[in-house]
C-alpha cells in the first residue's frame, strides 16, 4: 500500500516528507487523498508504527499541500 514500486495503482496515500538516519529509523508523513488527513509512520528496524497527526485541539489534521 505504500510501497513507490506499487504496480496496481493505489493512488490512496502520497507521501508529503520522507527522512532516512544513518540508525535505520525512517519517518514518513503521508496524505490520505480521499479525506486529506495527514499520517506519521515510523519505522526502526524491524518494528514501526503509524498515527494520525492531530492539531492542538486534538482533532486530525488536515493537509494544506495541493495534491
Amino acid at each position: 500500500m505504500f510501497n513507490k514500486n506499487d504496480k496496481t495503482g493505489n493512488k490512496t496515500f502520497k507521501t508529503v516528507c520522507h527522512h532516512s538516519d544513518a540508525l535505520a529509523v525512517r519517518c514518513k508523513i503521508l496524505v490520505d487523498t480521499d479525506t486529506v488527513t495527514n499520517y506519521l509512520i515510523n519505522i526502526e528496524d524491524y518494528a514501526g508504527g503509524i498515527t494520525v497527526l492531530l492539531d492542538k485541539d486534538g482533532n486530525p489534521m488536515f493537509s494544506q499541500v495541493k495534491l
